[in-house]
């Protein structure tokens, strides 16, 4: 092998890190997903979240049914059923390239074509890969985009799913009570995520996700709507039109709260059975730690306080004529929904003397800012501040 064949093959090997070797077997529904490299964004225009619409289609659809999906700022989520595990693809001869087996990819070679046959993992990773160097030319950066593993979970009620996967993935306990399975919890928690993050009040007026299409309001072509009806997600023999609100559909809207579920109407409701880890910023320069203990302790009379940050002392911004800030984070879980919480940390800062007529970047008694979401980075101050970055990893 030449040094640069060398070099070529090594290129390829890193490039299929970002891809998990996936135990996949067909007839079976999988919850696929992944996120942008230390949480950095993955799609940065509504452009961009077409694109990788297209790459989906291009590349998931000749092996599995997409039964939901969800495509976040800096992670993405699918529900699949996966058809078949592997394809054959015919190209033609090429006598340059001899290799018979390299990367998720078996050649048998004749006089004028190859008959390849590509895997699902790989084809995931082309996905990847692919959408990676189009956002790396357009934003002019290098660099991994995605991490390097491509989660999948497998969805079958017959099997337990440890409560490490709820944390891990979906940042959060999810109690599934009975009568529901593993699909529909999943399918319902991928719907919602826009309003876990805090982007939208209801889960329909997020662009980026099969939601619409369940309910009627858009006719994507990325959902198996026959197989969804099969499983008895969509009703039997319904139009579109009247999926909307449907009795019988059991993923039909309805605001998040505490996510529960009523079994009786199949919808979403409120109930304490989902608790959210969150990361808050703190700030003050006026009797900052007196401030910030009097914070802690009336906040923690409504949520679970797991761990509190070292206080940094900072220059101000914007305004320079005033005392330095001390900066911290504190991490707590809460049954409260992300504009509950909200709602909570503005109350806390007007009981401690917040001035909200006074400019901006002005001194404050208490200044509180959710940070972190389940996991995902939801202050996007986050990424020019370092005393900000340094507090929440040291409580991470």
């Amino acid at each position: 092998m030449t040094s640069s064949h060398a070099m070529t093959y090594f290129i390829l090997h890193l490039l299929n890190l970002i891809i998990l070797v996936m135990n996949v077997d067909s007839g079976y529904f999988y919850h696929i997903y992944n996120r942008g490299n230390n949480s950095q964004k993955i799609f940065y225009e509504s452009e961009n979240y077409l694109f990788f619409l297209r790459k989906m289609k291009e590349h998931i659809s000749p092996y599995a049914s997409i039964i939901a999906w969800c495509l976040m700022p800096n992670h993405f989520h699918w529900v699949v059923f996966v058809h078949k595990t592997t394809i054959e693809i015919q190209e033609k001869q090429n006598p340059k390239h001899t290799m018979t087996q390299s990367h998720g990819l078996t050649v048998a070679e004749n006089s004028n074509q190859k008959t390849k046959q590509r895997t699902f993992n790989y084809s995931i990773g082309i996905l990847l890969r692919s959408y990676t160097r189009a956002i790396q030319k357009k934003e002019k950066f290098s660099g991994s985009l995605f991490q390097q593993h491509t989660g999948i979970k497998l969805l079958k009620d017959e099997i337990k799913i440890e409560p490490a996967y709820w944390n891990t993935v979906f940042g959060t306990v999810i109690n599934i009570p009975e009568g529901k399975s593993y699909l529909e919890t999943c399918i319902e928690y991928v719907h919602q995520n826009p309003v876990c993050s805090g982007l939208v009040e209801k889960a329909e007026d997020w662009e980026f996700s099969s939601f619409k299409d369940y309910l009627g309001l858009r006719k994507g072509k990325l959902i198996d709507y026959e197989l969804l009806k099969k499983e008895g997600i969509l009703p039997l023999g319904s139009e579109d039109k009247n999926l909307v609100m449907s009795s019988n559909n059991k993923l039909a809207a309805k605001p998040l709260g505490h996510v529960g579920f009523n079994e009786d109407s199949h919808t979403m409701t409120s109930s304490h059975s989902m608790t959210s880890t969150v990361i808050i910023g703190i700030g003050s320069n006026i009797n900052a730690e007196e401030n910030i203990s009097k914070m802690l302790e009336v906040l923690a009379k409504h949520v679970e306080i797991l761990k509190v940050s070292s206080l940094l002392k900072t220059k101000p911004i914007g305004i320079e004529n005033q005392p330095d800030f001390t900066n911290g984070a504190v991490k707590i879980q809460t049954g409260l929904n992300i504009q509950e919480l909200n709602q909570l940390l503005k109350k806390i800062e007007d009981q401690l003397g917040r001035d909200r007529s006074a400019p901006k970047f002005g001194p404050r008694t208490i200044d509180l800012d959710i940070v972190v979401w389940n996991g995902e980075i939801v202050d996007e101050d986050y990424y020019t501040r370092d005393f900000l970055q340094i507090s929440v990893q040291e409580i991470s």
